[in-house]
């Protein structure tokens, strides 16, 4: 039954969609300096809204859950639409929405295997705030990857597969027939995004963001034979290109609010672009692939032996240097 209505879903956001572009409303295309960037086209930023109505059609006995990524999908709209326009007050409002989630939620991180790390966790108000701290990077580095089309989506559904492929949905009592269903609804919306029919806009990446980190903190609380850094490797990509370009900006003296175009997921682009630009490619897309199809096969590496923090802890160590070997390498070819 899930599967039908997502599919009715689809549909219902496929006619949606021809509205707003008829009206000129809820698309992605503004006039700002960073979206002249890849396009200027006008797709409708319908994504969150496909995501929040599937996961109460899913998901509906955690209303709780619910509640919570109600208010980000919310805060998410609201720049959406350009009512929320100040970089500093969305960043004020979603610290509050994520305090008041996660203490209601209880979501906590007892055990790191870093035993300066754990010592510190015994403090509840440490503790507390690391939470926030690790769900507000997740959030922010889910909306930071989202500037190519199917990067968010694509990466979200290969973490969604190897959460099913070893049943760790089964450790928040959720049903077999459920996670498929999300599986499902993320895969729709994949196709929706990679032929520009929507985008999932702030709103969104918000709500994926925070999404997966209950999921995956809650899974961990569970059962802390799961190797923590297995975790950290399954949402290595957003968070290291959050904080990569926070410590970049930093460096250079800028604000790490101000947006720039050299992010990695933009470099590449670039550099794709360079290489393509005699082809009738699209660059964008095929751009969000390549950086996917990397972390198919990392992610994939991980998952043999989820349980083993020495093994997860190479893995990441080696994503780290190659993503700044990567980063430095290119940037200086798009330069010349």
């Amino acid at each position: 039954m899930n599967f039908l209505l997502i599919t009715l879903l689809a549909i219902l956001i496929c006619v949606f969609n021809f509205y707003l572009n008829k009206h000129n409303f809820l698309l992605s295309y503004t006039g700002d300096k960073h979206q002249k960037f890849t396009t200027k086209e006008k797709i409708p930023l319908t994504g969150g809204i496909f995501l929040l109505i599937s996961f109460l059609l899913i998901f509906f006995n955690n209303l709780e859950l619910f509640f919570s990524l109600t208010l980000l999908f919310s805060l998410g709209l609201s720049s959406d639409l350009k009512i929320l326009n100040s970089p500093k007050f969305r960043f004020l409002l979603q610290l509050i929405i994520l305090f008041s989630s996660i203490y209601f939620l209880n979501l906590e991180i007892k055990n790191t295997r870093i035993i300066l790390l754990d010592s510190l966790l015994h403090n509840n108000f440490f503790s507390y705030f690391f939470v926030v701290f690790c769900v507000l990077i997740l959030v922010n580095g889910t909306n930071f990857i989202d500037g190519l089309n199917t990067n968010v989506l694509g990466y979200y559904l290969i973490v969604s597969f190897f959460i099913f492929s070893h049943d760790l949905y089964e450790l928040l009592e959720i049903e077999r027939k459920a996670w498929l269903s999300w599986i499902f609804c993320l895969s729709l919306l994949y196709l929706l995004n990679f032929f520009k029919q929507l985008f999932i806009g702030d709103s969104g990446a918000y709500f994926l963001g925070f999404f997966y980190a209950y999921f995956l903190i809650k899974i961990f609380s569970i059962d802390t034979t799961i190797s923590p850094f297995f975790i950290i490797l399954l949402l290595w990509y957003p968070c290291f290109e959050i904080l990569f370009s926070i410590i970049r900006k930093i460096n250079f003296n800028k604000s790490p609010l101000s947006p720039d175009n050299r992010h990695f997921h933009q470099v590449v682009y670039l550099f794709i672009k360079k290489l393509t630009k005699k082809n009738k490619i699209n660059s964008n897309t095929l751009s969000a692939n390549i950086i996917n199809f990397y972390n198919l096969i990392i992610i994939f590496l991980g998952s043999v032996n989820i349980y083993n923090s020495q093994y997860q802890i190479f893995l990441i160590i080696i994503n780290i240097i190659l993503y700044i070997f990567i980063y430095l390498r290119i940037r200086d070819t798009i330069n010349k």
